[in-house]
């Protein structure tokens, strides 16, 4: 099976959603299915070495035992794209990558292999989506937001792209689309992308599981101490609410699964968000945890409250616009623990992507 590369036209478009269901379709129909991610901006140290987050998550999630430099060969670094300006040596950096995806095709048949972000994306340092997937003799399937306008007006960019480096681009998903317009987008977007020159392989709804995080997220996100909850540090997070005003103007924002962002000595909304949760185990859960700013450290009786509600709450010596304008440009990523998350990812792409002309354009007899 031919090599296929799966870009983005923006962040947050949810191309890890479609990455992980594809390795388990392909998994399910029998390939032995090998990940890489030649140029990674979000890295974690992972045994003893720099590694993007997404090729841990690919590693973790589907138990792959290739090394761990082969699945994410470059890790952009701090100060990375000011050195090569400075000192321009592409042939290094695409030896590297090549080197790593040869050892990882020769134990695999199938690779799925992951950009940054659009087409463009790493032109900085000659390490463009475009390139490396014309380096690797890639073809490529690009990942958008749903929409009608914005979406063709975007791939149209990525597409050219590709086209100029020759690589060819075997279609489109529209991701996170919401149910009561998939079928007006999908006749308008099918239509848009014939005009383009290519095609739409796969339109995949919205689900709120998969693009909400969790406290614990948030928490290490925020550099934040988790004072008490600790239990429920797993909570999703579906709505935020800065709590800089009046208790009962808090009160009117506050709905299922609310995140209230308050200073640490705002007593009242921090009692506000108590009273805002129901003692019923069983009940629906409204306040999915605090985050307290100013590094306000609250009472031991107030803390007491909040434990016996069963809210996790973090505390972080920021102050509270600096917090709230953290978690608006957050980017929350599936992780390798997100098991439920994963799941669903599986199960989406399964049931909204044409798997069958995808796999059918990839195959080396096509």
């Amino acid at each position: 099976m031919k090599p296929v590369y799966i870009s983005a036209t923006q962040q947050d478009s949810g191309k890890t959603t479609v990455i992980v269901g594809l390795l388990q379709t392909l998994r399910d129909l029998g390939h032995d299915v090998g990940y890489m991610k030649p140029v990674g901006q979000r890295y974690v140290r992972f045994e003893g070495a720099n590694v993007d987050e997404d090729a841990v998550l690919a590693r973790q999630a589907f138990g792959l035992t290739d090394f761990p430099l082969d699945m994410s060969p470059v890790a952009v670094e701090r100060g990375f794209t000011e050195r090569y300006i400075f000192d321009r040596r592409p042939a290094p950096l695409e030896g590297r990558i090549r080197a790593a995806f040869d050892r990882l095709r020769a134990v695999h048949d199938a690779m799925v292999i992951e950009g940054t972000g659009h087409a463009g994306v790493g032109s900085c340092f000659d390490l463009s989506n475009a390139r490396v997937a014309d380096l690797l003799g890639a073809q490529v399937l690009i990942v958008t937001e749903g929409g009608i306008g914005r979406a063709l007006d975007e791939v149209a960019l990525s597409y050219h792209l590709f086209q100029k480096h020759g690589v060819q681009v075997l279609g489109v998903i529209l991701n996170k689309v919401r149910a009561d317009k998939l079928s007006k987008v999908e006749r308008a977007v099918s239509k848009g992308l014939a005009h383009l020159g290519t095609r739409l392989l796969g339109i995949v709804p919205y689900r709120s599981l998969l693009v909400n995080p969790r406290m614990d997220q948030v928490a290490a996100e925020v550099g934040g101490r988790i004072l008490c909850g600790g239990q429920a540090i797993t909570n999703t997070v579906e709505h935020t609410v800065v709590a800089a005003m009046e208790p009962e103007h808090v009160c009117t924002y506050i709905r299922e699964n609310t995140l209230v962002v308050t200073p640490g000595d705002r007593i009242d909304n921090i009692l506000v968000s108590i009273v805002a949760c129901p003692m019923e185990l069983d009940a629906s859960r409204r306040v999915s945890g605090l985050v307290l700013t100013g590094g306000f450290h609250p009472p031991t009786s107030i803390l007491a409250l909040l434990e016996k509600a069963g809210i996790p709450v973090v505390l972080c010596s920021q102050d509270t616009y600096s917090v709230a304008s953290l978690l608006k440009e957050m980017r929350f990523k599936i992780r390798a623990e997100d098991a439920d998350k994963i799941e669903a990812a599986k199960h989406l792409i399964r049931e909204s992507v044409n798997i069958s002309a995808l796999v059918a354009a990839l195959s080396d007899k096509h």
